[in-house]
């Protein structure tokens, strides 16, 4: 026994050793002298996190661009401590005049100008009315409501919230959700959603200001829609009474379609209504969800089919207008994303059984559980901007690819995106690395990528408003290059075990590190701090060749990954691979480039996707 606990205390010690060689700000220290995490990255057993079960009742007018609804929150304290001033979240009070708006975000269209946010029109807080505009009873900050409970809700307790709103649909010029046409639209933060209470911030009271995204507890849903009955629905789920929602035949075409591996039109223009002759009310159920989305349409075309490997089998639709016909070939870049996700990475079952994509976007795509809302791009618009033909499933891959890839970062893992986007963001980035890119990488000046605006990924992305490059384009390079260090199979094995671990639960960057350190029994300190915590940029350069040896320096800092790609006198090339492990004690690398008794006519360095900041010094030639 003694040997055994003495074994166990040097294996914690080297944990809490390689861990502690990382900055740490004071909120997550507490965390870990209070236990609630651990320094190997595994869960504590002390780790607790709340839930809620909603049962909300809504109806949409399309043609008045009104939601209304009705809410009964259950709310459990799984806590240890006692609550006080539970707080939740307003979403569309973003799009109030006097709300904050960030980046790119910060249009300020006319449309808006006169919207309201969420109009609450009652609250009861376990049987008692609650003020909105009483200072003693509630506090309002931007998108966010804090109640000061009468009666505090102990540990082990619930609480009850009853709660009417209604708001106006945003319409042209809409952040994420919001109409698309006259009789369109995509809805999404539509409910009063509970914050989060973890132990690193205690409740979640982020602003919502567009330019990050969200943080959700996981929760049970009941719900039901009501909506003129001439309009189809599409949700985040299938929904529970199809036969008080679908006709006979439309029965008949999603049974057909179950069984298809082809495409089947189950909604098509010879079924559409311009009229309705009353309402239908769609009722859906969803356990242990981050969130609920839905979207409807009298005038979106339906296809759907089936998909089996040996990881299940999946149902996959696509909604879309008649006149963009192209994206119906999506339904072929969800199979293909199925494969990426199944085969290379993350190497684990789809999340979501049932996944809609509805053609909603104008620019770029936005994820919700079970579904996303997308734009069109067509394989004419590929060959339009960059000269090459490709299908319409391969110019749609790499949105799409990217969309459900949030199926699992963040919606399986709880992650905070407002705080830690790349984490998130990066991996779905990441995704892509694994498919031909219709936008060909090229050897050119990215300055940005340099530039003063690029800090520590760790500083919260909500505070750095150029936080958008960390989020996608650095933490995509640092997973890339941390695949490329650990290589595959071992990369997989550390990150299956974070993905087991802490599916479901809330993982912040240190969760995800520790766990890498532990299974991959390295010390990968150097690794996270050179990405995740130093100044730094992505930029090697050729500093000189002599006979079969490049000098490399890396100029920026980070630890990337890249190709030297080299050309011979005799006509001739080849292509050699260079471990971010170079970097772990070395600013300068001399590359042995393995050339027999051929003679270097030309060399190339190449980080994949274009993620070099200063290309001007990645090409040597021969004089």
């Amino acid at each position: 026994m003694k040997t055994r606990f003495l074994v166990i205390s040097l294996i914690v010690s080297s944990f809490i050793c390689f861990s502690q060689s990382l900055y740490m700000p004071l909120e997550f220290q507490k965390a870990y002298q209070q236990g609630t995490r651990k320094w190997d990255g595994s869960v504590s057993p002390t780790y607790t996190q709340n839930r809620s079960v909603y049962k909300i009742k809504a109806s949409v007018d399309p043609h008045g661009k009104l939601l209304k609804g009705q809410a009964d929150i259950t709310y459990y304290n799984n806590n240890v401590d006692t609550i006080r001033n539970p707080t939740f979240h307003t979403y569309h009070d973003y799009y109030k005049p006097t709300s904050r708006k960030a980046g790119f975000f910060n249009r300020g269209e006319n449309a808006f100008l006169d919207h309201k946010g969420v109009l609450i029109t009652k609250i009861i807080v376990d049987g008692e009315a609650v003020d909105l505009r009483d200072e003693e009873q509630a506090f309002y900050g931007g998108t966010n409501y804090t109640i000061r409970l009468k009666k505090p809700l102990a540990p082990k307790a619930t609480m009850q919230l009853n709660i009417e709103w209604q708001y106006e649909i945003p319409g042209n010029g809409f952040e994420r959700s919001g109409a698309i046409d006259s009789t369109s639209m995509f809805i999404a933060y539509w409910y009063p959603e509970m914050a989060v209470l973890d132990d690193i911030d205690l409740w979640d009271r982020i602003v919502y200001d567009a330019a990050t995204e969200f943080y959700h507890d996981y929760s049970d849903y009941e719900i039901e829609l009501t909506i003129p009955d001439n309009f189809m629905v599409w949700a985040s789920v299938a929904p529970a009474n199809p036969q008080e929602v679908y006709s006979t035949v439309i029965q008949q075409r999603i049974n057909q379609a179950r069984s298809s591996k082809t495409p089947v039109t189950v909604y098509g223009e010879g079924d559409f209504r311009k009229t309705a002759s009353g309402n239908k009310t769609w009722k859906y159920t969803a356990t242990d969800f981050p969130d609920f989305a839905f979207a409807l349409s009298d005038h979106f075309r339906w296809d759907a089919r089936s998909y089996t490997d040996a990881m299940g089998e999946y149902f996959i639709n696509v909604a879309y207008p008649i006149n963009h016909p192209e994206f119906g070939a999506v339904l072929e870049s969800i199979e293909k994303s199925l494969q990426v996700f199944h085969t290379q990475f993350p190497v684990y079952p789809f999340p979501y059984r049932y996944f809609t994509i509805f053609n909603g976007l104008q620019g770029g795509g936005m994820e919700f559980p079970g579904m996303a809302n997308d734009q069109e791009i067509s394989g004419a618009m590929i060959e339009q901007w960059t000269g090459q033909k490709v299908s319409d499933a391969d110019a749609q891959l790499g949105l799409t690819l990217h969309e459900m890839c949030h199926m699992y970062f963040p919606f399986m893992m709880g992650i905070n995106e407002k705080k830690y986007a790349w984490m998130d963001e990066g991996f779905a980035s990441f995704s892509e690395y694994f498919i031909e890119q219709v936008f060909p990488s090229g050897n050119w000046d990215q300055p940005y990528l340099g530039s003063q605006r690029v800090l520590p990924i760790m500083v919260p992305s909500h505070i750095a408003e150029g936080s958008g490059l960390n989020s996608y384009t650095i933490g995509s390079q640092s997973y890339i290059s941390l695949y490329q260090l650990l290589g595959k199979d071992v990369f997989l094995k550390c990150l299956h075990a974070y993905m087991n671990e802490w599916k479901h639960k809330h993982p912040t960057p240190y969760d995800f590190m520790f766990v890498f350190n532990r299974v991959s029994g390295q010390n990968l300190n150097w690794f996270w701090n050179n990405w995740y915590f130093d100044w730094g940029y992505m930029d090697v350069g050729i500093t000189g060749v002599k006979g079969n040896v490049i000098t490399i320096e890396n100029k920026g800092g980070r630890p990337v990954y890249f190709k030297v790609m080299l050309k011979f006198t005799d006509g001739t090339s080849a292509t050699e691979e260079v471990s971010p492990a170079v970097w772990k004690s070395l600013k300068v690398y001399n590359h042995k480039a393995n050339v027999g008794k051929k003679k270097i006519q030309s060399v190339q360095l190449v980080v994949p996707l274009s993620g070099d900041a200063d290309a001007q010094n990645n090409m040597w030639i021969s004089k």
